[in-house]
């Protein structure tokens, strides 16, 4: 519409702005600007001035003057060129909008609620009125956006080596079995690459390896290094049909699921089951109980302790520590609640828990048990953890199993240690340990492993090239020699390096041979976390209330969340995982007030 800013606006001091008459908020001296000032944002506006800047530009084009008509019609480069840069523009908020979506992983129906159209209108009066729906997201602009970022992905597998292979088994919420698939390249953070869903397919060794070898066979098996998986026994099956196929993919389980099941050990004892059952108990009565559980709160947040209790989680045995730990850091806490308050555990029935309840607490023995389960699992839950990083090399696991082999003088716990061990252990995990400097010199090595370790080169070094079996087997045996006598000088500097570190900078020239062999090997993993991780975005994207997403729909959204935390070069905050940790950050800020 053809109107003077000067009818509306007030000149200021500060050029290319102004004043608007009636509500004084400074607007930018331009038409554009002021139509949509006045069209949604001017509190004082009249509905007849809101009607007539809110007239479509259509109709606008029949108040402009005849020759300013002749010039836009004559100007038909002009006309295409605006309506381009329009649609360009478009194009691009709808992509931006489609990303927050997808980064944040939150519903797409959300799109379509009142307050957020009413939200985008106040930022783009214009734009909300072509704002996409719920199915132009999860349809198209998914699509499109996964199609970009599939690209980007394949763009770096495509020029990585050494490829390590992750994948696990999970029951979503319709009781679909999902198998997923992630992939660490060297130096990279491990990506999400397809989930499948197994639904009536007998989950044997034979089609669980089927569906690996697809995935394997789809990238190229030269890229790859090695495949890991959870421990059970349909996939120790399924590791040698893919060997098998596979002689240059190593094949192994997850240690940090090794640990996880140590942990379980140590837990299933007669003395350790009773005194889980027995805290068990007590956390239960305090949960289930909202008198005891407010009393309780309220003297726990007076000695300013800001964890509270916890069940262990099934099956995460791992849970078992911080769940036992908690409890008994929270000791006097619970002692002084039922000295102050008996009066409230009289009334609670069956009296028989309560009094039950009352007595372990006041048990020094049950105390000092329950201490000794926690130093019992203290240090394996501290190595998943360790286990479960995202680089955590595969040396890492005979270190650590030696590392507790040696930290325990209960002979039934180094018993459960050395068949849990024996159980995941296979040549390469040894190999990986014996090639960083430090462990070859001065390492804890199991029996005969050392020999055997020294010996099995031979047989990777037939998969590569059997010409230099023997020469990699004589580098292996120098290798550890100079590393036996290296002088203290060198020896302060090399038992600094890990594997990798030695290898590439010192090993390679000095034993090409061996370099050969064990270059793969050195960039191995040693558990399928990340895989199991992924669950959680799983999770939280196809909830309860989104239950009707289908599996490829589901597929493509955690795609999307997953990889674009990776490829994002300025926002790295994993929204889904990290929200615990968030809350806690805010339980503590506000105890802390």
């Amino acid at each position: 519409m053809n109107f003077e800013i000067s009818t509306y606006l007030t000149k200021t001091g500060e050029r290319g702005w102004g004043k608007c008459k009636e509500c004084q908020k400074s607007v930018q001296w331009a038409k554009e600007r002021v139509a949509t000032h006045k069209r949604s944002s001017c509190l004082n506006t009249s509905e007849e001035v809101k009607r007539l800047f809110s007239k479509r530009k259509s109709d606008s084009n029949l108040h402009l003057s005849s020759t300013q008509r002749i010039i836009n019609l004559d100007d038909s480069s002009s006309i295409n060129s605006n309506e381009t840069e329009i649609e360009n523009s478009k194009e691009d908020i709808d992509q931006k909008l489609a990303n927050f979506f997808f980064r944040t992983g939150i519903s797409l129906r959300l799109v379509e609620s009142d307050a957020f159209k009413k939200f985008v209108q106040a930022l783009n009066p214009t734009y909300s009125t072509t704002i996409p729906n719920a199915k132009t997201l999860s349809g198209p602009l998914l699509d499109k956006q996964f199609s970009k970022c599939s690209t980007i992905l394949n763009d770096i597998l495509e020029t990585s080596a050494n490829l390590t292979l992750v994948s696990d088994g999970w029951t979503n919420i319709r009781g679909d079995h999902i198998v997923n698939f992630c992939i660490k390249a060297p130096e990279q953070k491990p990506f999400f690459y397809t989930s499948i869903n197994t639904s009536g397919i007998n989950q044997n060794a034979s089609a669980v390896s089927a569906a690996v070898i697809e995935v394997i066979e789809t990238l190229g098996p030269e890229k790859f290094c090695s495949f890991i998986s959870d421990n059970a026994p349909v996939m120790r099956a399924a590791w040698k049909l893919i060997g098998e196929r596979f002689p240059n993919i190593s094949t192994h389980g997850c240690a940090a699921h090794a640990v996880n099941l140590l942990i379980k050990d140590i837990a299933n004892t007669s003395e350790s089951s009773k005194i889980i059952k027995d805290a068990e108990k007590i956390i239960k009565f305090v949960k289930n109980h909202h008198i005891v559980k407010a009393k309780f709160d309220e003297k726990r947040l007076s000695a300013n302790i800001s964890h509270s209790l916890s069940m262990p989680v099934s099956t995460r045995w791992y849970s078992l520590y911080t769940s036992m730990n908690e409890l008994y850091a929270l000791k006097y806490v619970l002692i002084q609640l039922f000295d102050e308050e008996s009066d409230i555990f009289k009334e609670i029935q069956p009296k028989a828990t309560s009094t039950s309840v009352c007595s372990l607490i006041k048990s020094n023995t049950f105390w000092d048990r329950l201490l000794k389960l926690i130093k019992d699992i203290e240090y394996p839950t501290k190595i998943i953890g360790k286990l479960e990083s995202d680089d955590a090399s595969l040396s890492l696991v005979y270190k650590y199993f030696g590392d507790m082999y040696n930290f325990y003088d209960d002979p039934t716990i180094l018993e459960k240690i050395k068949k849990r061990f024996d159980f995941l252990t296979s040549p390469v995990v040894g190999l990986a340990y014996i090639l960083t400097p430090q462990n070859a010199a001065e390492g804890f090595f199991f029996n005969e492993d050392k020999t055997d370790i020294i010996s099995s080169i031979s047989e990777f070094a037939n998969k590569i090239d059997p010409l230099i079996a023997d020469k990699s087997e004589n580098e292996m045996i120098s290798f550890i020699a100079e590393m036996s006598l290296l002088p203290q000088k060198r020896k302060d500097v090399i038992f600094k390096m890990s594997a990798k570190q030695y290898w590439n900078i010192l090993g390679r020239d000095k034993y090409p041979n061996l370099f050969r062999v064990i270059s793969p090997i050195i960039h191995m993993i040693s558990s399928s976390a990340i895989s199991e991780r992924t669950w959680s975005t799983f999770r939280f994207i196809h909830s309860r209330l989104r239950n009707r997403l289908s599996n490829e729909r589901v597929k493509k959204l955690v795609f999307m969340y997953t990889n674009s935390v990776l490829l994002d070069t300025a926002d790295k905050t994993d929204y889904i995982l990290d929200e615990g940790a968030l809350l806690n950050e805010i339980e503590c800020e506000e105890m802390s007030e």
